[in-house]
């Protein structure tokens, strides 16, 4: 069950939330597998020369090479994504309302407040703004200049949306 893949430095790595699988690959066409600690990973990220993954539980994970890996801790939540944009790693969850973590490193976390109690579905940066969508709850968009104070938005249709990208100059979201 694959979740998520991220690039940096020069090679491509996949989490999967089947507990320790992991995968590296030079060019996205030969992978080897790799073991990772123990999670169940959903979403992977890469900036400041490290990759970072999430767990649905209260573990982060960080890695400069997609082969060696450091657990690290975070608030609890129900992680659902990870990104990196503008120096600084942003993680989103499922409600309460503090349902984000933002770092400089991808190692020291610190809880933020989103505007709801949300589940917050994906995030991405783009454009100097992090943005993120919901698949349920009462705000299903919000946007952040820094990844630590979230503004809510209205989108132009009442559906809720399970993931956004930025690309070309504009952000996309879908509903599910």
């Amino acid at each position: 069950s694959w979740y998520s893949v991220a690039y940096g430095n020069g090679v491509f790595v996949a989490v999967s939330n089947t507990s320790t699988v992991g995968a590296t690959s030079p060019d996205g066409i030969n992978w080897t597998a790799r073991t990772l600690p123990a999670g169940g990973w959903i979403s992977v990220a890469f900036g400041n020369g490290i990759f970072v993954a999430a767990t649905s539980g209260t573990a982060f994970i960080s890695s400069p090479d997609g082969i060696t890996w450091t657990s690290r801790t975070v608030p609890s939540g129900n992680w659902n994504a990870i990104t990196c944009g503008n120096g600084t790693f942003v993680a989103v969850a499922t409600g309460p309302s503090t349902a984000a973590v933002s770092s400089p490193d991808g190692i020291t976390w610190t809880a933020r407040t989103l505007p709801s109690s949300s589940s917050w579905a994906s995030v991405t940066y783009g454009n100097n703004t992090f943005v993120t969508v919901a698949i349920s709850g009462g705000t299903i968009a919000a946007t952040s200049p820094d990844g630590s104070t979230w503004t809510a938005r209205t989108l132009p249709t009442s559906a809720l949306c399970s993931a956004v990208a930025f690309g070309n100059g504009a952000f996309v979201a879908v509903s599910s």
